[in-house]
């Protein structure tokens, strides 16, 4: 057996956006991984058949997805990257029987998402510029800002660009719009010719609450179902005469309050939640670096609903009737990270903690292993399993894990990393983690918790509205302080920190706070909760929620100021890596910029590492290079401060 190691990264293989035949029998869905440059990712759709037998390939150029099985049931619609001099996203058909893949045609702009409808019409979004391009040679060399958010991570320069609704005839390429200019879609479904939609508003600054949409595909008529109201994400049509939409009135814990599950009948324009006081972690928030895309949260079968939830280490499939009853219909100890119904057969794309991704079918409560695609991925490799233990933390208890070393020797002290989660409201669990395994390949021990502010445990547990860097840095400590106790081989004098996102902020936070540990790496980070406010996608909202004020208010300054890890820079001792996305939107460079700036300024070594052409996903689905290359910056500074006699 053989350790893990930082290229076994590039043989694994990323499962997602799992779809079921018409007919039942076959599983279709997506896989990715490396390509032979280390550049990017090769990604083809392949067949699995729910009866069991043969995973096969369906197409083999490694630039195709996504897709749509259309009503003929041996028939799928994709798009693809085989040619490079579309402009907009060329639609293939093919047929799963056997043959070639046939041209069907080229939307005129870039799809984020389609469907079929059942004359034959595409259905599909995509983000255009509201204003004519100017007629200029140094067009490209400028960019013009109206309104906020003006960028996006991933997505680059989006003033004055919406993401849209259109629909295509593939016969004539006559494309309509069917969405105002001043509305973004997030989510939208159809039911013959019936299309909802999800959308937020734009009117200099985006609205941090969602509108609902019901539009009749032949009459053309638009009509708002609810405006200024709710926090939404999806909408599926139940029937002809209802909706599920899971929803938020942010009454009590602001924009991070768990959503419920509303039935809202179209006929009297009146909505009912049928998850009162439910109070779940909607979607699956288990992190981890081994996924590359993912699926729907909320699926409709045969007159239920299926949502994907979190609960404390775990994500699963919850089925949900009209009476408000649940019912667990998968739940792999792990996590679900994409998942499909059809006749209440449930196939699901997971992660173990020991295993990467594979197909299973759930079928009458039992499930069954569907494919064997990484079965090669961990082969001969030494897997160390987490070990779950429990850490009393003020009021409550807290779930906490730790790694050992994969050549483990009980008499023998260990250098240790203290590893922090991003979010907040993410959550470690039971899945693989390949930059864990990494590090406890090369001697080190691991050891993570959920802290308050983790998803999987109610509003309450998760509410850090004000409180960011006390109960959660309090809960860290805890942990690392439970740990020293109970495993002897941790080396006190050895102790390491990192963590993205969130997770990078409480390591900026914590080098700030005490100097117990040797070394640590901030990725991704948060420095200044000001500075943050007026520079990233969500700053304007998403931290004005967390700290409930603004730069503007009375003592909001001073209170994002007493919150701000940079604020407490002078303090810091611990030798500290920062790695950036220069294209990080979410937490922009600048933040890593000004922690290195005052360290470096306050005489603390330090190293900041900026990745071009990288944004906030680095770790998850940066080019294979790209993170290869991180993980090696991060083991030669733990080794440095750590290892080095």
């Amino acid at each position: 057996m053989k350790p893990v190691q930082i290229e076994d990264l590039l043989d694994y293989r990323f499962l997602s956006s799992v779809e079921i035949a018409p007919s039942g029998d076959w599983a279709a869905f997506v896989v990715k991984s490396a390509d032979a440059a280390k550049k990017g990712y090769d990604a083809d759709i392949y067949l699995a058949p729910l009866a069991g037998g043969e995973v096969r390939r369906l197409t083999t150029s490694g630039k195709d997805g996504p897709f749509i099985w259309e009503a003929a049931g041996d028939v799928i619609l994709f798009a693809s990257k085989r040619k490079e001099d579309v402009k907009g996203t060329a639609l293939y058909r093919i047929r799963i029987t056997g043959g070639e893949a046939e041209f069907v045609v080229e939307l005129p702009h870039k799809a984020e998402a389609f469907q079929l409808l059942p004359d034959g019409r595409i259905l599909f979004t995509a983000r255009v510029p509201l204003d004519e391009a100017p007629d200029q040679d140094d067009a490209g060399d400028y960019e013009v800002l109206e309104e906020i958010p003006f960028w996006q991570n991933s997505k680059g320069f989006t003033s004055r660009k919406r993401v849209r609704l259109f629909i295509c005839d593939p016969a004539t390429r006559e494309t309509k719009t069917l969405s105002e200019p001043e509305l973004e879609i997030q989510s939208f479904d159809c039911l013959e010719n019936r299309l909802t939609y999800v959308a937020r508003r734009f009117s200099g600054i985006a609205a941090t609450t969602s509108e609902l949409w019901l539009h009749d595909l032949i009459s053309g008529d638009s009509q708002s179902l609810s405006r200024d109201e709710l926090a939404l994400s999806d909408a599926r049509f139940l029937d002809h005469e209802s909706l599920l939409v899971l929803a938020s009135d942010m009454a009590q814990y602001g924009l991070s309050q768990n959503r419920e599950l509303l039935l809202y009948n179209l006929p009297n324009r009146t909505s009912q939640s049928l998850t009162p006081g439910w109070d779940r972690s909607v979607g699956n928030s288990v992190a981890s670096d081994c996924r590359h895309g993912g699926g729907p949260t909320l699926c409709v079968d045969q007159g239920f609903a299926y949502v994907t939830i979190t609960e404390r280490a775990t994500s699963k499939v919850v089925r949900i009737s009209r009476d408000g009853t649940m019912t667990v219909v998968a739940d792999p100890n792990g996590s679900v990270d994409a998942f499909a119904v059809s006749h209440g057969r449930i196939v699901c794309a997971e992660l173990h903690a020991d295993a990467l991704h594979e197909l299973y079918i759930y079928d009458g409560g039992s499930s069954r292993k569907l494919t064997s695609l990484n079965e090669n991925g961990l082969a001969e490799k030494t897997v160390s399993m987490p070990e779950p233990f429990s850490v009393k933390s003020g009021n409550t208890t807290l779930d906490a894990w730790i790694v050992k070393p994969t050549a483990f020797d009980p008499g023998t002290k260990y250098p240790t990393i203290l590893t922090i989660h991003g979010g907040p409201r993410g959550a470690y669990g039971d899945v693989f983690f390949h930059e864990m395994q990494f590090f406890a390949a090369q001697g080190y021990v691991l050891i993570y918790t959920n802290p308050r502010g983790s998803s999987g445990r109610g509003n309450d547990f998760a509410n850090l509205q004000g409180k960011y860097g006390t109960i959660d840095y309090d809960d860290l400590m805890s942990v690392v302080d439970a740990a020293i106790e109970r495993f002897p081989f941790i080396d006190t004098d050895r102790l390491g920190v990192t963590g993205g996102s969130y997770g990078g902020f409480m390591t900026n936070w914590i080098i700030g706070h005490t100097n117990r540990f040797k070394a640590a790496v901030s990725l991704r980070s948060i420095a200044n909760w000001t500075s943050k406010f007026n520079t990233t996608d969500i700053g304007y909202y998403f931290n004005k929620d967390a700290m409930g004020t603004d730069p503007w208010a009375d003592g909001g300054a001073d209170k994002l100021w007493w919150h701000s890890p940079l604020k407490y820079a002078d303090k810091a001792v611990t030798p500290t890596l920062f790695i950036h996305s220069e294209q990080d939107y979410r937490c922009w460079l600048a933040e890593g910029l000004q922690m290195f700036t005052a360290l470096r300024y306050h005489g603390v070594d330090s190293r900041l590492v900026m990745f071009r052409e990288e944004n906030h996903e680095l770790s998850r689905s940066g080019k294979p290079k790209h993170r290869a290359r991180r993980l090696q910056e991060m083991l030669n500074w733990f080794n440095r401060y750590l290892k080095s006699e």
